[in-house]
Parts: structure tokens; C-alpha cells; sequence
């Protein structure tokens, strides 16, 4: 009896060891596969990173259908630099009588453009759980840009000063929001001043108090319409935010 009760003792013990080692194997299995994908990742964006063309970058990030928030700031970034190149395209048709039929269909794609950034912004920031401050800034700081031009389009081709009033009001709470985060992120001084920065042309330039005014006279329309024209055009002008490392964790 005590023979049996020993064997069984020792089967049992047998099977939990069996057991522990085989859901061992299992994991270990598991992780090694998780960490081959985040390197495969990782090198993809890597390929991504090193195109020069914002377009086929861009469509690169898209293929890899990763919700990574590295990802999804790497295609606002670049995609911050079309709108700015769709810009200077604007800027020389304007004033060319050949290509200025072309300007209305310019500011359309322009504008659809700003309006997906907008959207790729909030969807980062609503969508994805506990976003690191980090990150957050960098989201609300595009976006804020991304209206400051969008109010430019208005003012050129609406004249619409209720809408163009709200997308200024839209991109300070942006600005402010990203002011917030990236103190909260502690990161480098540079990175804390870019948000601070883009607020500070918007006062320094007097906007947020000519936006006060429900009607402005043809003069001060103008004024605003040149200087507005005047600073977002600028690739040194609103910074999207500092371009993230070259690398995404495990």
C-alpha cells in the first residue's frame, strides 16, 4: 500500500513538473515570437524612415498596419511637410498665370489634407489607452498647427471670420494642451519650448486679440490675411514637434 501511495505520490509530481515545462516552453516560444515581429517592425519602420519621398513613406508606415503610436506620429510628421509643400505650390501659382486656375484645386487638397491630419490626431489621442505625455504633446501640437493652417485656407478663400475664428480658438486649446503634456513628459528643454513657441507667434503677431472682434474693417482684414500668410508658410515657423528616435521598443 505504501509502495503504491509512493508511486502515485511521484507520478503526480511527474505530471505538475511535465506540465510547468511544457506551459514554460510555450511561453518562452510565445516571446521569442513576439520579440522576431517587434525586430521585423522595427526594421520596417527603419526602411520607412530612411525614404526621402513623404508619399511613399507614408504609404510604407501604412502597409504595415500597426497601430503603434510611434507609427502613427511618424505619418502626421510627414505628412505635416506635404502640406507644407502643397503650400509652396500655392504660393508660386498664385502669382503665375498659367498655373493660377490650379490654385482653387491646390487649396482643396490642401484642405482634405489638413482635414485627415486632424483626424489621425484625434484618433490618436481618443483611441489609444494611456498614451505616454510624451507622445500626447506631439499630437496636440500637430494638430494645433494643422488648424492654424487650415484658418489660413479660410481666410483665403472663405472669408468666413465665425469659422476661422473658432479653428484659431481650436488651435491655442491645442497649443495649451501640448504645453501641459510635454511639461508633464519632462523631456528636454527643447522639446518643452516648440508648443510654447508656436502660441507665442500667435500672441506675439496680436491674433488672438484681433480675433476678438466680431467685425474687422477691410484694412485689418487685410493685415491679417498678410501676416497670417506670413508665418505659417514657414518650415521654421509651427513645428510639428522634434522627430521621435529612430527606434521603437519592445
Amino acid at each position: 500500500m505504501k509502495n503504491i501511495i509512493r508511486f502515485s505520490l511521484l507520478l503526480l509530481a511527474a505530471l505538475i513538473f511535465a506540465f510547468l515545462g511544457i506551459n514554460r516552453i510555450l511561453h518562452y516560444k510565445h516571446y521569442r515570437s513576439l520579440e522576431s515581429k517587434s525586430q521585423q517592425l522595427q526594421h520596417e519602420i527603419q526602411i520607412a524612415d530612411s525614404m526621402n519621398d513623404h508619399n511613399e513613406a507614408i504609404n510604407y508606415y501604412k502597409m504595415l498596419k500597426a497601430s503603434l503610436p510611434e507609427v502613427q506620429l511618424r505619418i502626421l510628421q510627414r505628412q505635416w511637410l506635404i502640406a507644407l509643400e502643397i503650400l509652396h505650390q500655392i504660393q508660386l501659382a498664385k502669382y503665375n498665370s498659367v498655373l493660377e486656375k490650379d490654385v482653387p484645386i491646390l487649396f482643396g487638397n490642401l484642405n482634405d489634407h489638413l482635414e485627415d491630419m486632424k483626424d489621425r490626431c484625434s484618433l490618436l489621442l481618443t483611441e489609444i489607452e494611456s498614451l505616454p505625455e510624451d507622445m500626447a504633446w506631439r499630437a496636440h501640437n500637430i494638430r494645433g498647427s494643422a488648424s492654424l493652417l487650415s484658418a489660413f485656407i479660410v481666410l483665403e478663400t472663405e472669408r468666413n471670420w465665425k469659422k476661422i475664428m473658432g479653428t484659431m480658438k481650436d488651435a491655442i486649446s491645442d497649443f495649451k494642451l501640448a504645453i501641459a503634456s510635454v511639461d508633464n513628459a519632462q523631456t528636454k528643454a527643447f522639446e518643452r519650448n516648440i508648443p510654447r513657441w508656436n502660441l507665442e507667434l500667435l500672441h506675439g503677431e496680436q491674433f488672438v486679440k484681433k480675433f476678438k472682434f466680431t467685425r474687422l474693417e477691410a484694412e485689418r482684414r487685410l493685415e491679417l490675411r498678410d501676416n497670417l500668410e506670413a508665418i505659417i508658410p514657414e518650415k521654421g515657423g509651427y513645428a510639428p514637434g522634434e522627430p521621435l528616435e529612430r527606434k521603437v521598443e519592445k
